[in-house]
């Protein structure tokens, strides 16, 4: 932006800004009107659950037994689950090659998760949260945390992965995939590029759907809440003849919480974080042939690329595509070639202070061969090729592009072993040779043993190597007076070592891990480039930590779950800082009975780092404090599951009534900004306190 334009933007901020001051006292007069409305729809709330709870009280008294989900699995088996993403197949998580959880369907309903985001938000040292330009769209594992993309961590659907070259963003599988299709969320915490390749960095998340059932299954699902959230679920799965599938559409949105705040110009303004959102999910199985779609259409309230309340658009919109086609081909009684071909779409607009939107739409499609072998008893073999094809094409009419054409075609090739010796040690080693969209080529590997001497205990010993080869807009950008990009940057790197010691039995599973992260060549602004701001590779960022986590039943249905992260991290000049607190601690319960289930869980955030003060250069330093400076965050949801088939006429099970409260102490969160130069210093994050109410049918 040239000088006088810079200066009219500021002069017209200004009067903005004293606009924004004389409506206040008016905001202020809605809010209260709001929060009366909001009062009295708790008071309707409460009064429906205590009613509900009152007619319920018999039955809990007499039938304080199982659910059936729980009944049809022993403790042993709650406890000891399968997990299939460490190695692309199946493996008890004691085995499996990484430091690992599998977070089961009854699970994921019983504290009544809205969203993948929330999922994550608590499950061990995962820290999540929003940036400016979107809503929800980071989780980062282990202290991670450094970017307004999520290009650090991988979504898989079945094993595929849902992967776009324009920006590396994760936003709207966060919000808007369907969790009702959902068997478990398969997690790493750590590295998984020697079988995933590029963004399988620090976190590898996989969503596995149920099971297909033998008999047809149809359920319905509605929910509404505070500030106008809605949510819509149709869910069906089954077979005909030899096909099985499973197939969901959701529509969900929210009129809006206020959103108040300072912007980069030191302009006040309000407005209200809305979205709306459709989505649609399915996965069929025909024999040997799988098939997995997702498609989704999410529009939400932005400050955009800057946060300034004078760009003249507040929106963000990303619609989403990823197709899957498998066919698995026995080739010996100890050999299997699975075949996939995967495509993944994203049409991308985001405002800026131009007059036009942003648009970024990529088209990128992957052919992958996985040979599975078992050459000997107690050897597994695991060997792949990978060759994509990444492009773009031209956004919409009202929107301006920002990246030129390209086209790449990075490739990989991928090899894993794990060996047995007797029944007590597992040794894995995998590698990876990786060529990126530039012309590097690299290898990254992996190496880990896992004793069992003893029934009940177990250690892991793992280290491993991940890469993120950078995005298009690191690369191709071309913004005239703004940014370009800069085709000679590397991949990132990162290399990971784990010591885990865990435990289990029948009713318990303990563990406690340390982990130290390097991660080097990460790509971070250019200030000094010319003719305008680039990217470069950076030097490095390391990280050190311990986890504990642990899940205990007293009985089949009431558990208690929990985890601790501490970490510390430090980071070359000119790198941008991690906005990760050192400390994080999660705690859960939950107890199902023949009527229904309760739960509660608690998020503990620490006070984030200091990362922004007047004395230091940029990107650190920040002239503009204007907004609550973050603190540590404390977080309570409470869900409550009701089966009221009896009271309306149906059969048991085919209805459930749900009631669940967020943020029950009604913090108000403000985050820090990440490192960009002029930024204010926090953002608000989450609305305060807010109910939903929902109700399901099935047959």
């Amino acid at each position: 932006m040239e000088s006088s334009e810079k200066t009219d933007s500021i002069n017209q901020n200004t009067v903005l800004s004293a606009e924004y001051r004389r409506k206040t006292t008016k905001h202020r007069v809605l809010a209260g009107a709001i929060m009366k409305r909001t009062y009295a729809h708790l008071a309707i709330q409460t009064g429906i659950l205590i009613l509900i709870v009152a007619i319920q009280s018999p039955l809990l008294a007499k039938d304080a037994t199982p659910t059936e989900d729980f009944m049809d699995m022993g403790l042993e088996e709650l406890l000891e689950l399968e997990i299939s993403v460490a190695s692309k197949k199946p493996e008890s998580t004691s085995e499996a090659p990484g430091v690992v959880v599998v977070v089961p369907r009854d699970e994921i309903e019983v504290y009544g998760d809205r969203n993948l985001h929330q999922l994550l938000q608590r499950q061990p040292s995962i820290y999540t949260r929003d940036v400016f330009p979107y809503t929800d769209n980071v989780a980062g594992f282990r202290g991670d945390m450094s970017m307004v993309t999520d290009s650090h961590t991988l979504i898989l659907f079945n094993g595929r992965p849902i992967r776009e070259s324009g920006q590396g963003l994760n936003v709207n599988m966060y919000q808007t995939f369907p969790l009702s299709t959902l068997e478990s969320v398969e997690l790493i915490r750590g590295p998984g590029s020697v079988l995933y390749g590029s963004n399988a960095f620090t976190g590898v998340v996989n969503l596995k759907t149920r099971a297909i059932p033998e008999q047809n299954e149809l359920s319905v699902s509605g929910m509404g809440g505070s500030y106008g959230y809605y949510e819509t679920d149709v869910t069906a799965a089954g077979r005909s003849g030899e096909l099985g599938y499973i197939t969901a559409v959701r529509v969900a949105g929210q009129q809006g919480y206020p959103y108040n705040m300072t912007d980069a110009l030191g302009v006040y303004g309000e407005d209200n974080k809305q979205y709306k959102s459709y989505s649609a999910v399915a996965h069929l199985n025909y024999g040997n042939f799988t098939f997995d779609s997702f498609w989704s259409d999410y529009d939400a309230f932005s400050m955009g690329v800057v946060p300034f309340w004078s760009n003249p658009h507040k929106l963000f919109r990303n619609k989403k595509l990823f197709l899957n086609a498998g066919y698995l081909i026995p080739v010996h009684e100890r050999a299997t070639l699975e075949l996939n071909a995967t495509y993944n779409l994203q049409e991308n607009g985001l405002t800026s202070f131009k007059p036009q939107i942003i648009g970024n739409n990529t088209s990128d499609f992957l052919v992958e061969a996985t040979l599975f072998a078992n050459p000997l008893d107690n050897l597994n073999v695991v060997l792949g090729y990978l060759q994509e094809y990444r492009s773009n094409y031209a956004p919409d009419s009202d929107c301006y592009q920002s990246i030129p054409p390209y086209d790449y075609s990075p490739q990989s090739a991928y090899a894993q072993g794990d060996y047995k010796i007797g029944n007590f040690l597992k040794l894995i080693a995998g590698t990876q040779w990786n060529e990126s969209s530039q012309g590097f080529t690299d290898f990254v590997s992996r190496y880990g043993v896992i004793a069992t001497p003893f029934k009940k205990w177990g250690v892991k010993l793992l280290r491993g190597e991940a890469f993120r080869a950078p995005t298009a807009v690191e690369t191709d950008l071309f913004d005239p007076g703004i940014l370009r990009g800069n085709k000679n940057l590397e991949p990132e790197t990162v290399t990971t070592y784990d010591v885990q010691l865990f435990y289990h039995n029948k009713k318990t599973y303990a563990a406690i891990t340390y982990f130290q992260s390097e991660i080097d060549k990460l790509i971070i602004y250019d200030a000094s480039a010319v003719p305008d701001m680039s990217y470069l590779n950076g030097g490095k960022h390391i990280f050190n930590g311990i986890e504990l986590e642990a899940k205990y039943f007293f009985t089949q249905n009431w558990h208690v779950l929990g985890s601790f992260m501490h970490q510390e991290n430090k980071a070359d000049a000119g790198l941008n800082p991690s906005v990760v607190p050192e400390d994080m601690a999660k705690f859960g319960t939950a107890y199902t009975w023949d009527g229904g289930s309760v739960s509660v869980f608690y998020c503990f955030f620490g006070n984030p780092p200091k990362i922004y003060f007047a004395s230091l250069p940029a990107p650190f330093g920040s002239t503009l404090m204007a907004n609550p400076e973050p603190k540590e965050i404390n977080l309570v949801n409470m869900n409550l599951d009701l089966d009221l088939s009896k009271r309306i006429g149906l059969k048991k099970g085919q209805s459930t009534f749900t009631f669940r409260v967020e943020n029950l102490f009604d913090e108000k969160i403000y985050v820090p900004t990440l490192a960009y130069s002029g930024t204010p210093n926090s953002f608000p994050y989450l609305p305060g306190r807010t109910f939903y109410i929902g109700f399901e049918l099935h047959n």
